[in-house]
């Protein structure tokens, strides 16, 4: 037996073995879900079961993405990848996890009759090697969605630093506190930096209901993941603790900033006029010695001919 067909065997068999494993844990969480219900002692009328099945199933397929996640990668980089991008509410995480666990479902299942309308016969290995290649991509796909997701929302953000911290600076030299300036920023500028409200919401919502700013505000830093956000951060929290001056602080750091983003742009620039001088050698030089030696060329060729 060649190497190729032991290689599409084990794949054939590996996808057969996911798609059981997918199976045993919906019909795993169904149980749960019914011996949770009978030991809480709940009683739903049918009208209640009708109209709740509908959620039960997402909640069923939910709980089998979150065993998918466990099986493929830390569950606690989903959670981070979450938080980054901006998918904080129990709906939304459900949302993610039901379609980790149905994307695969779904997708196989419609890719078996696809296959039979592309001439491949059911059961054929080329059929099966089609529904694994299609359920293994499925599988990943959420998470580099997610992943893309968070890195756009986290580039969005730090591009609003510059401007959160200046308004830090004039609310600071108005005479606000810590808790004053964060409620004015969460209260009126939505529509300047939206992704950065949507992060400073929820930690004046726990500040004024008596947590930690300075646990807040560390967390907060270390879970999104933005160097310039993190430094703003960790300023609030010096000032919270210690007391102080926040005007010069803010300002250097801001300074560093726009530094930094400087020495970012001159990089670029530098990179896309090497990919330029690149297009120049390669594409505009032959023509124009074409252009300039050709007649020569021509003329230096007609007389060697003659001769």
């Amino acid at each position: 037996m060649s190497m190729p067909a032991v290689f599409l065997a084990l794949a054939v068999a590996t996808a057969v073995v996911a798609l059981g494993l997918l199976s045993l844990m919906l019909v795993q969480s169904v149980r749960e879900r019914r011996l949770t219900r009978r030991y809480q002692g709940e009683r739903a009328q049918d009208g209640t079961v009708r109209n709740g099945a509908g959620a039960a199933w997402v909640a069923g397929m939910a709980e089998g993405g979150e065993r998918i996640d466990r099986l493929l990668k830390n569950p606690d980089e989903t959670r981070i990848l979450l938080a980054q991008a901006g998918w904080r509410d129990a709906q939304s995480r459900t949302v993610f996890y039901a379609c980790q666990f149905g994307l695969p479902v779904l997708i196989g299942l419609f890719v078996l009759p696809l296959s039979g309308v592309l001439g491949l016969t059911s059961g054929s290995l080329n059929s099966l090697l089609l529904v694994a290649f299609v359920v293994i991509v499925s599988l990943l796909a959420p998470r580099y969605v997610l992943r893309a997701r968070a890195k756009r929302r986290r580039e969005r953000i730090s591009a609003e630093v510059p401007l959160f911290i200046n308004l830090l600076v004039l609310l600071f030299e108005a005479g606000l506190n810590m808790r004053q300036a964060l409620s004015s920023l969460v209260r009126d500028g939505a529509s300047t930096m939206p992704e950065l409200v949507n992060e400073l919401a929820p930690i004046l919502r726990q500040i004024e209901a008596g947590a930690d700013a300075d646990q807040l505000l560390f967390e907060t830093g270390k879970l999104m993941a933005i160097e310039e956000l993190d430094t703003v951060l960790g300023i609030l929290r010096q000032v919270e603790r210690y007391g102080g001056e926040i005007r010069e602080p803010l300002l250097e750091a801001l300074d560093n900033l726009q530094s930094k983003r400087s020495m970012a742009l001159r990089e670029q620039v530098n990179v896309m006029s090497g990919k330029m001088t690149v297009v120049l050698v390669t594409c505009f030089f032959p023509p124009l010695l074409i252009f300039i030696a050709g007649p020569a060329f021509m003329s230096i060729s007609e007389t060697l001919g003659g001769l």
